[in-house]
């Protein structure tokens, strides 16, 4: 299915793009400098001001990186916002909360801004007026619903809000209402589809779905081929960050994912050395967003491992491409599109003198994630309890289901990861 453009932006040369682009930084720093008393503080301890940055060289090479770490903390010790916050609390228009925890304000500039940024990611897709769109994302607290939602508007969709779960009444509304884009996580499409065979529904005969847009976990190739076989439909990936917004997107080649570039600058760093590779060479993604009036993100560590390139791609896109997710550079992990990492655990299991070390187990042995975490024990006699008790306070902590196994004291071996991802990680 052909995709369409949203804007000329997309089809730029890059030399023109280098320029749009290196305009939209340099006014990102005089806002964050100017605005956010954490960057104006963390600018001059660089011992550098906005009228030193003139190019993207410039800004490559002498402004600081920002991490996940300095948000969180920022938020923690100057509740709730911390010194990153850019406006008046009075602007904002919309909070969400992603894994840290982290507060994420809007100002109604930026719902315009990630409306269109989404929408994007939609049209690209090939989707048009006419379509109907069924919306399988949480709309509680995290952006995900909600931001697909005001997306899917913004190009003119018919919109089924229909959230997580339920997925007998989502098969029965996707088979009523003739739902044409399945948007949601490649596990729960994977889920309807066996809840489809068990009401005696066939995918490709008795739905019409054409599209789908997901996001939140790796979608590897066998189940992207499985999914699509199943149900006689094209899926069209995409990847973001909590705290950036979707940045990525796949056209109907599937050759990597185009950078939404008119609305981010990605760059790939050594992790080791924090110097910036050559496309081609893969490293950490750092992303800086622009038009972010609220919560500006400068330089920002994603964690996250991939490779970049400025080839142009068939669909006559100029925009760079990520040519998929590697994996973590840390210890972090995502599972079920929920960013993980032992210390949430282990702040659980101190609670408890009997309890001992344990480990995360990340696996992928069928279609779906599953973590399981290990714990040592000291009374064999208690492990039955304290897996039944554990799984109920690690789904609180972790913000998903997990499996937990209780072992004896010295059954984790001594050099063991504290996270062991046995998953293999998919490049598109």
């Amino acid at each position: 299915m052909a995709s369409k453009f949203y804007s000329k932006i997309e089809t730029m040369p890059r030399d023109e793009l280098r320029k749009f682009q290196e305009k939209k930084v340099l006014e990102m720093v005089r806002h964050a400098y100017e605005k956010s008393p954490y960057y104006h503080r963390k600018f001059d301890q660089a011992g550098i001001k906005p009228a030193d940055i003139k190019s993207l060289d410039d800004f490559c090479k002498k402004v600081p990186f920002t991490s996940k770490h300095e948000l969180v903390t920022s938020q923690r010790e100057q509740p709730p916002y911390g010194e990153f916050l850019a406006v008046p609390k009075e602007k904002l228009r919309l909070v969400f909360i992603s894994p840290g925890p982290i507060f994420e304000p809007y100002t109604q500039e930026d719902v315009m801004t990630t409306r269109k940024n989404m929408a994007k990611g939609i049209i690209t897709g090939g989707a048009g007026e006419g379509d109907i769109i069924q919306i399988t994302l949480s709309y509680h607290f995290m952006p995900a619903g909600l931001f697909a939602h005001i997306a899917a508007e913004e190009a003119g969709l018919t919109i089924i809000p229909a959230g997580t779960g339920e997925t007998r009444m989502q098969i029965d509304f996707m088979k009523k209402l003739g739902t044409t884009i399945y948007a949601g996580t490649p596990s729960f499409l994977a889920r309807l589809a066996e809840e489809a065979q068990k009401m005696g529904v066939d995918p490709k005969k008795d739905l019409k779905l054409k599209i789908g847009i997901c996001g939140a976990e790796p979608l590897p190739p066998d189940l992207r081929k499985k999914l699509q076989d199943t149900f006689d439909m094209e899926l069209f990936d995409a990847y973001g960050v909590a705290e950036l917004g979707v940045m990525t997107r796949e056209c109907e080649y599937h050759n990597g994912m185009h950078v939404n570039e008119e609305l981010y600058f990605l760059e790939i760093i050594d992790p080791n050395t924090l110097e910036r590779v050559e496309p081609g060479e893969e490293g950490e993604i750092v992303a800086t967003p622009f038009d972010r009036e609220a919560l500006p993100l400068i330089r920002y560590r994603t964690g996250d491992a991939s490779v970049l390139t400025e080839e142009v791609c068939k669909c006559g896109r100029t925009e760079a491409r990520i040519l998929g997710i590697r994996g973590r550079v840390d210890m972090l992990t995502k599972v079920k599109g929920v960013f993980i990492h032992p210390k949430q655990a282990q702040d659980v299991v101190k609670q408890y003198p009997e309890l001992g070390r344990l480990q995360i187990i990340v696996e992928r042995p069928g279609d779906y994630d599953e973590m399981t975490v290990v714990v040592e024990g000291k009374d064999p006699s208690k492990f039955s309890q304290w897996e039944s008790k554990l799984k109920e306070e690690f789904k609180q902590a972790l913000r998903i289901k997990s499996n937990v196994k209780m072992v004896k004291e010295g059954d984790i071996p001594p050099d063991a990861r504290y996270l062991e991802d046995r998953r293999k990680h998919y490049a598109k």
